[in-house]
C-alpha cells in the first residue's frame, strides 16, 4: 500500500483484545486470510480522519496522501504491533492484503455502515458509532460515544440521558429526532461526578441507578450532592469491592452520612 492509513472519526472503538487475537493470527499465517476493506481518503467528504499510527487527526489537504479503513482497523493495528516487534520473522506491511470499495453512488456512510453491519451485527455502542457517521458534531451523539468508548454499555448511557434504558439506538439512527427528550445537562452533571470514581464502579449503572431510584427527575440533584461530597479515600474504597456489592457498599456508606 503506497498510501498511508487513516481510520475515520466515529467508526468502532479499538478493543485491545481483538488487536492481540488478529496480530497471534498474522504471526501464525503470516497474511490476513481476509482482505481489509478501503477507499481512498478523498471520498469521505468532511469526515474527520486520523492517521492511524499516530492517531493525530488529518488535514483535508492531506486526504490524497491517505486511504481510509473501512473494516479492519484491529487487523491493521495488529499488523503494525507485528511488523514492529521481535516477533515478525519476516513479515512486514506489505503482507497485508487490501480490496477497494467503490461507492458507485452511494454515501461514504452508507458504504460504512453497510460493510460494519455485514461483516460483524452491530451492537449498541456500533449504533452510537452510527449516529456520529450521520451527525458529527451532534452533542449527545458525542457524549453518548464518550462513554462507551470507555466501555460503558448504551442501556446506561440511555439511563444517563433519559432516566431509563429502553430507547433503541437502532431507531435513533433512523430517525435522530428520537433523541429530543436527552437532558444533557443532567446527564453532564451526573457524569463529572461519576467519572471521578474508580473504573470498577464508573463503568457500571450502580451510581447512576441510585440517583433515578432515590432522586427521580425532580430531586436527582440532592442526591448528586451526597454522592459527590464523598471523600478521595472512600470513593478509592471501592476498588477493591466486589461487582455484585457495589451496590450495597454505595447504600451503606450513604446511609452513613445521614
Amino acid at each position: 500500500m503506497d498510501k498511508k492509513v487513516a481510520f475515520v472519526d466515529g467508526n468502532r472503538a479499538i478493543n485491545e483484545n481483538n488487536v492481540e487475537k488478529h496480530y497471534e493470527s498474522l504471526k501464525e499465517f503470516g497474511r490476513n486470510l481476509v482482505p481489509l476493506l478501503y477507499v481512498d481518503a478523498v471520498d469521505v467528504g468532511n469526515r474527520k480522519i486520523y492517521d492511524a499510527v499516530t492517531d493525530i487527526e488529518v488535514k483535508p489537504e492531506d486526504y490524497k496522501d491517505y486511504i481510509v479503513d473501512l473494516d479492519g482497523q484491529h487487523r491493521w493495528k495488529a499488523a503494525l504491533r507485528l511488523a514492529d516487534s521481535d516477533e515478525a520473522n519476516g513479515f512486514t506491511l506489505d503482507n497485508i492484503k487490501w480490496d477497494k470499495v467503490e461507492l458507485n453512488g452511494k454515501s461514504f456512510e452508507d458504504i460504512l455502515i453497510e460493510v460494519n453491519t455485514r461483516t460483524q451485527p452491530w451492537k449498541g455502542a456500533d449504533y452510537i458509532n452510527g449516529c456520529i457517521l450521520h451527525d458529527p458534531d451532534n452533542e449527545v451523539f458525542r457524549f453518548a460515544k464518550e462513554l462507551t468508548d470507555l466501555g460503558i454499555s448504551a442501556k446506561t448511557v440511555n439511563k444517563y440521558l433519559f432516566f431509563d434504558d429502553r430507547m433503541s439506538w437502532a431507531n435513533v439512527m433512523a430517525d435522530s429526532s428520537k433523541m429530543k427528550d436527552a437532558d444533557m445537562f443532567r446527564a453532564k452533571e451526573i457524569w463529572n461526578v461519576v467519572k471521578k470514581f474508580p473504573e470498577r464502579i464508573r463503568k457500571r449503572s450502580t451510581i447512576i441507578d441510585y440517583v433515578i431510584d432515590n432522586g427521580g427527575k425532580a430531586h436527582w440533584q440532592v442526591e448528586l450532592e451526597k454522592i459527590k461530597a464523598f471523600t478521595d479515600r472512600q470513593k478509592k474504597s471501592f476498588e477493591s469491592t466486589q461487582v455484585s456489592k457495589l451496590k450495597e457498599k454505595l447504600e451503606k456508606m450513604l446511609s452513613d452520612k445521614n
